[in-house]
């Protein structure tokens, strides 16, 4: 199990890092670094700088709040680029179950952003989350998770219009389950999980409006894994994951119904003292029910590489491959690739330095669409006390695109500063 990182430094890291890397805004409430070990620099603890939970009869209770001022330099992601000053404030709540045999955790969370001219671009996101994970008996466990979310979708990406007034906004609901098995050497996992998205209505500038009902989507997978420890600290594994994607409210021949599978094996552990990976190779594949749409079948894969050469520093690389749906309504599918390659530096014990870079290819089906992302981005951490945190950030990124433009070419910098307080 991974120690969790201090709880001022969790709030502060979750707030400050970008969504992915093609957030409408470059700050977000949403993930911490995710490093395969909890003892080097990006996710390394320290003593006295971690706040106590408050314990309410059997349960911890982390409150946390985090905000910042920053400067977007093209809030509309728009070849003529229009900057804004914006305000985000943050708020979490995390709660834990005081059971020593089970981890039963409920997090929820919310980022209000507002403009100092563009309230077109004011949004309020939140996220529930709740994860379980349930000891069966002495080899085996079961996982529970289910969550329930508001997002915005970045401008210019492939669910938005060129000419939208607003960012496009869904809700998701999810759920899933996982059985765990552990056989002398061999690591058996069993799961299964639902998911259902629904679109509200874009404005466009001429004041129309436009129906997104026709994403609205509900998934539904399971997924076999089975792993062979060799050492303790190297695994081969395969696995196997089916899906069935339903379109909700799509009109009859707008329909994205689809069946998936993806096949794979791969290696996980540690290679060397000092290198963590886990890669994949594969065969993936979406056969879409609607005739109008191409399927996608072919290779895919996944590489995620961690580089400690020194306490202080970590490299980490990752490189993937995904077939996701389109936003666009003439556009089913999109094959994306991506790398993106992080750098942590932790000089003091208090100070935490990381550098985020990345490229991502997308290519439209049954159209010439390319779109070509690039971001870079570094970020500065500094905590005062358990409870105080301080940082800033600086960020550019860029969007190219050729053949038919569907989504907009942009360049779009910023910064900002913030604090997180945790009582």
């Amino acid at each position: 199990m991974k120690r969790e990182l201090p709880r001022s430094v969790i709030a502060f890291v979750a707030f400050v890092a970008p969504s992915g890397a093609w957030a409408q805004t470059a700050w977000t409430v949403d993930g911490t670094p995710s490093l395969d070990h909890a003892d080097v620099a990006g996710r390394r603890t320290e003593p006295g700088l971690e706040a106590a939970p408050h314990r309410v009869g059997p349960l911890f209770v982390s409150p946390a709040f985090a905000a910042l001022a920053g400067y977007e330099g093209n809030v509309f992601n728009e070849p003529d680029a229009r900057g804004d000053v914006q305000l985000v404030a943050a708020p979490r709540l995390d709660i834990k179950l005081d059971d020593p045999r089970h981890d039963m955790t409920l997090s929820i969370s919310g980022k209000f952003r507002r403009f100092a001219s563009n309230e077109t671009e004011n949004s309020d996101e939140y996220a529930i989350r709740s994860a379980n994970a349930i000891d069966l008996a002495r080899d085996i466990g079961l996982s529970l998770t289910f969550d329930a979310a508001r997002r915005i979708e970045p401008r210019s990406s492939s669910g938005t219009f060129v000419d939208a007034l607003e960012p496009v906004s869904y809700d998701r609901l999810g759920a899933d389950a996982a059985l765990k098995a552990e056989l002398g050497r061999f690591r058996l996992t069993a799961g299964a999980g639902y998911q259902q998205t629904s679109f509200n209505t874009l404005d466009l500038r001429s004041g129309e409006s436009v129906d997104q009902s026709f994403r609205d989507m509900q998934a539904v997978d399971g997924n076999v894994r089975l792993a062979y420890d060799f050492s303790g600290l190297l695994s081969a594994f395969t696995a196997v994951s089916v899906g069935r994607r339903t379109s909700r409210h799509a009109l009859p021949g707008e329909e994205r119904d689809s069946d998936d599978l993806t096949a794979s094996v791969g290696l996980k552990g540690d290679l060397t003292p000092l290198v963590s990976v886990e890669m994949s190779l594969g065969y993936q594949m979406r056969d879409y029910r609607n005739a109008l749409y191409r399927d996608f079948s072919g290779v895919g894969f996944s590489v995620e590489a961690e580089w400690y050469p020194t306490p202080l520093v970590t490299a980490q690389l990752n490189v993937t491959r995904r077939f996701r749906n389109s936003g666009n309504r003439d556009v089913a599918g999109i094959l994306e690739d991506s790398v993106a390659a992080n750098l942590f530096y932790d000089p003091t014990r208090r100070l935490r330095l990381s550098f985020a870079s990345a490229v991502v290819w997308d290519r439209y089906r049954d159209t010439t669409t390319v779109a070509r992302r690039y971001r870079l981005g570094l970020r500065a951490q500094y905590t005062l006390n358990a409870h105080v945190a301080l940082g800033a950030q600086v960020y550019w990124g860029r969007q190219q695109v050729s053949g038919q433009p569907l989504v907009n070419a942009y360049t779009s910098p910023g910064a900002g500063i913030g604090i997180t307080f945790t009582p």
